[in-house]
Order: structure tokens, then sequence, then C-alpha cells
């Protein structure tokens, strides 16, 4: 990233914590579900990944459109999530700050982080929500 951008986007993100910019209504699929309704969940919110949950309502995993189309079409209605979903959770909390959130997702290449508090999912935040709020905050 630019030093001059970096520069500006870390002086309009100061202070901010996740919370401040976290989506809290978190769209999830349950790992029991098919590729194909993760498909459409990709169609319908244009998300392009989801939180897994098991049937005790608990974040189980994640997957991503990428996960997705690294299996054939054709096996969408046959293979489960469960079945491809990373169980590696990378979270962050509502209190920590917008600087560290994104520090992690570029420390681990990814473009969402789960928020989480105890072990319930209470967000999600996204590079593009991270963005969002700088520009609101640069504009006001």
């Amino acid at each position: 990233m630019n030093k001059k951008f970096r520069k500006l986007l870390n002086a309009q993100l100061q202070g901010i914590t996740v919370g401040d910019i976290m989506e809290t209504e978190v769209i999830t699929i349950n790992e029991d579900a098919t590729l194909a309704q993760l498909y459409s969940l990709i169609s319908e919110y244009h998300h392009l990944g989801y939180p897994v949950i098991n049937n005790e309502n608990k974040i189980a995993g994640v997957i991503s459109y990428k996960d997705l189309f690294r299996v054939n079409r054709e096996d969408w209605n046959r293979i489960r999530v469960k079945e491809r979903m990373s169980t590696r959770l990378i979270c962050v909390s509502p209190g920590d700050s917008v600087i560290e959130a994104m520090e992690k997702m570029t420390e681990e290449g990814i473009g969402r982080l789960l928020v989480m508090e105890d072990d319930t999912l209470v967000g999600i935040v996204s590079r593009s929500s991270i963005m969002d709020g700088a520009i609101k905050r640069l504009l006001a």
C-alpha cells in the first residue's frame, strides 16, 4: 500500500474500534448445507465468505467463494459445506482497534474477520466495511 495513503487511512481510523463499524446482522450457513446452497447465498447477498455454524448454533468454521469454486459445479449438490470449510478461525473482538484488524487481515491474506465475544459471534468486519468507515470520517 502506498505510504501516503496508509498514513491518511491510519489517521482516519485512529480511535475507531471494530465494534464501531462491524456488521451485526451476520448471515451464516449451516455446516450440513450443500455447496449449491452456499452458491445461492453468494448470489443473493454478494458476500464472498460466510461463517459456518453447527447444529448447536456454534461457529464451526468459515467458507468462501474460493472454497466453492475449487469444486466441480456438478458436485455442488452432494458436497456439504463442512467438507470444504476452514476450521481455522481468525477472530477479533469488538474492542479491538480497526487498525489492528486491518493488519491481521493483511497478515493472514483474508478479507473478513469474525467478531467474537467469548464463544459468541457478534459481528463480522471486512476490508470494505473498514474502507467505508474511513471514507465516512474523511468526508465528515
